[in-house]
């Protein structure tokens, strides 16, 4: 193991330059040298091998709840008006455990149903194919800003029921308070953030709370008006509790399933093989999806807390400690995965974690794949030509959302009538709705 790895901990070596760029050898280091690793900086045990992560996630035992939003480093006055999100933050379902994660679930479950996704499916397909003919016209595009976040943004409009006039202006309140909830704890820049957070909170507030009461008044196929409409014999959720777990909730998974797209489109592109494969056997798209999920997943940390002492892969752990869970480790285990390191889009079993497993599994994952499905089935139906060009990539930390902040390439379009029949076939191997769950933990602080 590097000393400077040991000596500076695992969460401030993840943010060095040479590991934004590839995290993947020092968890490879991690993993075969201290799959069980203890940082001084977190006072938490990080966990590289697919078996310990896997059953982590899935320990009943362990606690997703005690993870405050930390703005004690700011000024006082900046304090004081971020208190009303952390209050909502505290509301949301992945920081909750059994029987409160279970009473804010049920509703979610009625509010991100299969319908409600297959509802806005056409819809996305066509945006879908309309962003690509705009690229194909300019021939390049950046497929972070003209694509894969146009999508999730249109997603989010849909689902939320916003009138098309109001969504860009929602959108950018919540990306400022997201912006917030990944910042450093201190500094200047972060001041600036914290004070456009609080006017951002405020806005969005106010906003959802006439979007609660026209929704209490007369019923809206939307994920808010779904969420409102409770059994009888359950208690509805307030206005913090559809804030966090509608709003938020939709908004963290929209940008990972951006990431997602961006992700998946930038490992085909340097795997030319095999995006050719694909374009060949379309029909290959759902066992692709999962691949490219695994390959390069967005969201590499999850966290656990201990609440009291406990045995845990062989050894006491605990109380009031942390296993950091590093997915992005997990996913290139070489003892689940053979040949880990290679992109291979017909991998049969792909039993990755790339969302969580267990009560904590993802619907912030489903809508990954949901999103992911659309991106790719237009590029292949319209037989878009791809290329990147040689500019230098930047990449976000894996303790943060792992993707790339722009992505430009070169766009051409080619169409192929013989290509038309196999397309047609890939439709019906697409991924549809199946069930839906709620995010897994992510790490941001």
């Amino acid at each position: 193991m590097d000393k400077d790895v040991l000596d500076q901990g695992v969460f401030f070596a993840l943010q060095e330059p040479k590991y934004v760029l590839n995290p993947y050898s020092l968890y490879r280091r991690l993993r075969s040298e201290a799959p069980f690793h203890w940082d001084f900086v977190l006072c938490g045990w990080f966990l590289t091998r697919y078996a310990d992560v896997r059953a982590a996630l899935a320990d009943p035992r362990l606690t997703t709840k005690s993870f405050s939003f930390d703005v004690s480093q700011l000024p006082p006055a900046l304090q004081d008006g971020l208190a009303p999100f952390g209050r909502v933050k505290k509301r949301e379902v992945l920081y909750n455990d059994p029987p409160e994660h279970d009473r804010l679930r049920r509703p979610l479950n009625r509010a991100f149903n299969p319908a409600a996704f297959e509802r806005v499916l056409p819809k996305m397909e066509a945006v879908a194919h309309e962003l690509l003919a705009g690229a194909e016209r300019r021939q390049s595009m950046d497929v972070v800003s003209d694509y894969s976040e146009l999508l999730a943004d249109y997603m989010i409009g849909e689902l939320l029921g916003l009138p098309p006039a109001n969504r860009a202006k929602f959108i950018e309140w919540c990306n400022r308070l997201k912006k917030l909830t990944t910042a450093r704890r201190m500094g200047y820049e972060t001041v600036l953030i914290a004070t456009e957070a609080v006017k951002s909170f405020e806005a969005v507030r106010a906003y959802v709370r006439t979007m609660i009461i026209a929704r209490r008044e007369n019923f809206s196929e939307d994920v808010i008006g779904r969420s409102l409409a409770v059994e009888p014999n359950e208690t509805p959720l307030s206005e913090d509790e559809v804030l966090a777990n509608c709003v938020f909730f939709l908004h963290a998974g929209a940008r990972n399933m951006s990431a997602s797209i961006t992700n998946a489109l930038l490992a085909l592109l340097r795997h030319p093989e095999q995006f050719a494969r694909l374009r060949e056997e379309p029909q290959l798209i759902a066992t692709a999806l999962e691949e490219l999920l695994r390959y390069e997943t967005p969201v590499q940390v999850a966290i656990r807390g201990i609440l009291e002492e406990i045995e845990f892969a062989g050894r006491r752990i605990g109380p009031k400690q942390l296993l950091v869970l590093l997915l992005g480790a997990a996913n290139r285990d070489p003892k689940q995965f053979a040949d880990p390191d290679r992109l291979d889009l017909t991998r049969r079993p792909n039993h990755h974690v790339s969302f969580g497993v267990g009560p904590h599994g993802c619907v912030g994952g489903w809508m990954a794949r949901f999103g992911l499905a659309i991106a790719i089935e237009a590029i292949l139906h319209r037989q878009t030509e791809l290329r990147l060009t040689p500019r230098k990539l930047r990449w976000n930390p894996a303790t943060m959302r792992r993707t790339v902040r722009e992505l430009p390439v070169l766009v051409n379009r080619r169409v192929h009538d013989s290509q038309r029949s196999k397309l047609n076939v890939a439709r019906a191997h697409l991924p549809r709705p199946t069930r839906v769950a709620e995010t897994p933990i992510l790490f941001s602080r």
